[in-house]
């Protein structure tokens, strides 16, 4: 039986596909808790601001002001993750920064506190998710245990939660005081969970820490977050612009029921994500996500009512589930126990981060000028670009006997 597992310094010799007993519940928590307000933050933050007078151009400055943010603050987060052995506190200050930012940015009213107030929410926030999974991988690495199986937690919960707060009234006439109750119990509710968590000295970490730079140089993490990177700008027109084209192109208005389709498609996938690695290799498992964005994005560019459009929202479980977790995963695996939240972190900042942030702006003036097909035209050739130069570039992982 042959096994594919990616070369490198950190992977170890051999580890349980088994959390420890016990642990799985405690992981499973702080994932549903994460992406509770996750969700609460990427769905409504732009209605409490609409609400609040805020015109189209300032909503997208202020989104385009988090989106810098996200490029910027999780390398520097990573790096005191690692460098305290804290990660942990780190998460825990994480937290206690973001929601009462997220309230008071709830609150503001005018463009200069809105933008001192949006940079230093995301200052706080937009490290949150690449230094948990920096934290979780560092246990798994130590301890055993199946990413996937915690990850996939944190999908049922966001369909769930997106649900739940429309039912509240979060998409209502009157949104606002819903929405920023709703930040005060899900974030009390992340805050917590975070003490869950195995104490910092339970996962090894060494007291001391250097960061070698000389990991991030390699061609194989260089290559694959320039594969990351495209597939993330390509996968940006759907973020970015997937509401509006159903609405202004399709004529359909309910949209939330179409992204839902998308996020539950993902979970089979997230689940059995280290089944999957283990038979096809994490860097193919990859290659099938950025496949799926070019055959997602090629549909969107020829449908012509949401009948058409829905079937392709199956795709997702390639476009997030293959694509995300593989990414994560591998990169993980190309750098030691101490150095993994400044690898989620800084490869989230540059894949994640920097393809939003070009992706928005360069598909906002598609949109414009040429409008939904020709953006989708566009992006999938960007994503399929991504995928040559992960076949060309990043090696199949080394396969070994068992």
């Amino acid at each position: 039986m042959s096994d594919h597992e990616p070369e490198g310094p950190s992977h170890p010799h051999h580890h349980s596909p088994d959390f420890p007993p016990g642990m799985l519940p405690r992981f499973l928590w702080v994932y549903v808790a994460q992406f509770m307000p996750a969700v609460l933050i990427a769905v409504y933050l732009q209605v409490v601001l609409k609400e609040h007078g805020f015109n189209k151009q300032q909503i997208g400055l202020l989104q385009g002001l988090l989106g810098m943010m996200a490029v910027f603050a999780p390398p520097l987060w990573g790096y005191f993750s690692d460098a305290t052995a804290r990660p942990r506190l780190i998460l825990t200050l994480g937290i206690l920064g973001y929601v009462p930012l997220f309230l008071l940015l709830g609150m503001a009213r005018g463009m200069p506190a809105a933008i001192a107030l949006i940079i230093a929410f995301g200052f706080f926030n937009r490290p949150i998710i690449p230094l948990t999974d920096g934290y979780t991988f560092r246990y798994i690495h130590h301890h055993g245990g199946d990413y996937g199986k915690v990850r996939c937690a944190g999908s049922i919960s966001g369909a769930c939660t997106m649900f739940l707060l429309e039912l509240l009234g979060a998409g209502g006439s009157s949104p606002v005081g819903v929405i920023l109750s709703s930040m005060a119990v899900l974030g009390s509710f992340h805050l917590v969970s975070i003490f869950s968590l195995p104490a910092d000295e339970d996962v090894r970490l060494k007291k001391t820490y250097r960061p070698d730079l000389r990991v991030f140089l390699m061609p194989g993490f260089l290559f694959f977050t320039l594969a990351a990177f495209l597939g993330n700008v390509a996968m940006s027109s759907y973020y970015h612009f997937f509401t509006l084209f159903l609405k202004e192109q399709l004529g359909f208005s309910k949209a939330g029921l179409i992204w839902t389709l998308g996020t539950l498609s993902e979970i089979p996938v997230v689940y059995f994500s280290g089944r999957i690695m283990k038979r096809i290799g994490v860097r193919n498992l990859f290659a099938l996500g950025l496949l799926g964005c070019v055959l997602r994005l090629a549909g969107f560019s020829v449908v012509t009512n949401v009948w058409q459009a829905a079937p392709l929202q199956l795709f997702h479980m390639l476009t997030f589930g293959a694509f995300f977790t593989a990414s994560v995963t591998y990169v993980s695996r190309l750098v030691p126990p101490n150095m993994k939240s400044s690898a989620q972190t800084l490869f989230a900042a540059l894949s994640t981060g920097l393809g939003s942030l070009v992706g928005g702006a360069l598909g906002g003036v598609i949109v414009e000028r040429y409008g939904f097909s020709a953006l989708y035209r566009v992006f999938g050739g960007i994503g399929l670009a991504g995928l040559i130069i992960l076949l060309a570039f990043v090696p199949a992982e080394r396969q070994k006997t068992a």
